[in-house]
């Protein structure tokens, strides 16, 4: 927890968030160029019922990356590896979320930035790993699940994922999106991974 007081309104009031809701709060303010208090402002004046604003400020966070990973999902759909590889790569970078790149074979195409951090991993060598290999998938047919995202039958299959190394388990649900094939070879699809947590923003 860390706290930090700064003037809301008239008054100098202390507030005490998690690091990761400084984190983003900071990088919403950061979006909208404008210093974080008056972010803390904005949101202050725009609920003034409120009864705890550490709280309030929590539900400002949530709400606002639940709907930024919407619209990013919503964008994801649209995208395919063919033709559109670095509008892919941009949207990966902006996604709040852990997220990564497979190919036909689940062998890991790309990671972004929250995804190392939340698992504290090297890109290059996590990078052309079967994701199986380093995380523990669980759900119902994942065998079927798996070849109806790669054969175009399914767009998008929810799972669980846990990573386990010493000292350290980060357990998540996943979403798996299709991506069109390529156009180099169209019986080969792909999909993006998006690990929904918190905890991997940098």
């Amino acid at each position: 927890m860390i706290r930090k007081t700064m003037r809301i309104g008239e008054v100098r009031t202390s507030i005490k968030l998690e690091s990761e809701f400084w984190d983003y709060l900071k990088e919403v303010a950061e979006s909208r160029h404008m210093r974080l208090s008056a972010l803390v402002n904005e949101v202050a004046e725009a609920t003034p019922d409120r009864t705890n604003l550490a709280s309030t400020l929590r539900t400002f966070a949530l709400v606002h990356a639940r709907l930024r990973c919407e619209s990013l999902q919503r964008e994801l759909d649209r995208l395919s590896l063919a033709g559109n590889t670095q509008d892919l790569v941009r949207v990966m970078e902006a996604c709040p979320l852990p997220c990564l790149v497979l190919d036909g074979e689940r062998a890991i195409r790309q990671i972004n930035r929250a995804f190392a951090f939340w698992l504290n991993v090297e890109p290059k060598a996590t990078v052309g790993q079967r994701l199986d290999n380093i995380m523990i998938l669980r759900g119902p047919g994942m065998k079927e699940m798996w070849a109806n995202l790669l054969d175009g039958r399914t767009a998008r299959a929810g799972f669980n994922a846990t990573y386990v190394s010493p000292g350290k388990v980060r357990t998540s649900q996943a979403l798996a999106v299709a991506l069109s094939a390529t156009a180099g070879n169209p019986d080969r699809r792909g999909c993006i991974v998006l690990f929904e947590t918190l905890a991997g923003r940098t």
